[in-house]
């Protein structure tokens, strides 16, 4: 699969991430991601809404990505901390000018009050006060701040912090694995098609109908090639006998698991059991019309995914 750094367009400070090249809102650019570099795309990210973002790097290791998206946060951080700095220097030193403007008579009246405090301070004490700070100035310099033992070497002190704090990165990747593979649940039972439990719950909280859903599951489950070469049922067009040969047939298991559960999250599972004959009239014919909607939203949107990359 391939990876996608990104620099999110709208973000301030700026943030980064690492993406799949199936979060592409194009289908197009799923396609062949590795055109993108410098460019500005649309990712489907969070509640299936897409935000811009700036291509920066594109590659298979999300490992590696990662780290780059990490230095880069870091980086941009330090340079952010640096430009508040002196910002509030400009700010300070403004301030300063600013309160050294003032009415010239009351700078006439406060030196006259300082010449008056002076004329009355008593000399000797004066060099009392000088000798003993002079005292305490250089015995503040043979001193060596608290807290710091100069027995401890702390380069190699930073380094092994280094070490431990990369080893328990790898820890933390392997149980978001572990954790991530122990979260899979089949979308249809006996069906043998898993989803993660957070995805699949996410995609059900943005589909606002049945179709959508249908939809938003062959995105989650298929690759955009699949989408690309195959049909949703292999049928061929009898209207036209010169017509080309029909594209094969999409996964079929795959395909009748996210029918069987849209139609499930309908209520529209199973076969009827209400023991009236009306009712199950009733049932019947309702999943019906609704598995029609569904296979029909499909295999349009197989045909729009084809029109895409086509154009």
């Amino acid at each position: 699969m391939t990876f996608i750094l990104i620099e999110w367009s709208n973000e301030r400070p700026k943030k980064y991430s690492v993406v799949s090249s199936e979060k592409l809102e194009d289908g197009t650019l799923r396609a062949n991601p590795h055109n993108l570099l410098g460019q500005v795309v649309q990712v489907i990210w969070s509640r299936g809404k897409s935000y811009p973002g700036l291509v920066l790097k594109i590659a298979n290791d999300e490992a590696v990505l990662s780290d780059e998206a990490d230095s880069l946060a870091i980086a941009c951080s330090a340079a952010q901390a640096v430009e508040t700095g002196e910002h509030s220097g400009i700010k300070r030193k403004n301030t300063e000018i600013k309160s050294k403007k003032g009415n010239k008579s009351t700078t006439a009246k406060r030196i006259r009050d300082i010449e008056e405090v002076v004329a009355n301070l008593d000399p000797s004490a004066d060099l009392q006060d000088a000798q003993s700070q002079d005292e305490n100035h250089s015995s503040g310099q043979e001193q060596i701040p608290e807290g710091i033992d100069e027995s401890v070497d702390y380069s190699e002190k930073y380094l092994k912090m280094k070490q431990k704090y990369k080893a328990l990165r790898i820890k933390y990747k392997d149980l978001k694995s572990s954790v991530k593979e122990a979260s899979e649940v089949e979308i249809y039972p006996n069906s043998g098609v898993t989803l993660p439990m957070a995805d699949l719950t996410s995609i059900k909280m943005v589909s606002s109908k049945p179709t959508v859903l249908a939809r938003n599951l062959f995105r989650r489950l298929f690759t955009t090639e699949e989408l690309l070469t195959h049909s949703l049922l292999g049928k061929k067009c009898n209207a036209n006998s010169n017509a080309a040969p029909p594209l094969p047939i999409i996964d079929i298991p795959k395909r009748d698991a996210v029918i069987k559960f849209v139609l499930k999250e309908q209520g529209l599972d199973g076969l009827p059991n209400s023991g009236h004959a009306a009712e199950d009239k009733i049932f019947n014919k309702n999943k019906k019309v609704a598995r029609k909607e569904i296979i029909k939203s499909l295999s349009d949107f197989l045909r729009e995914e084809q029109k895409k990359f086509r154009n």
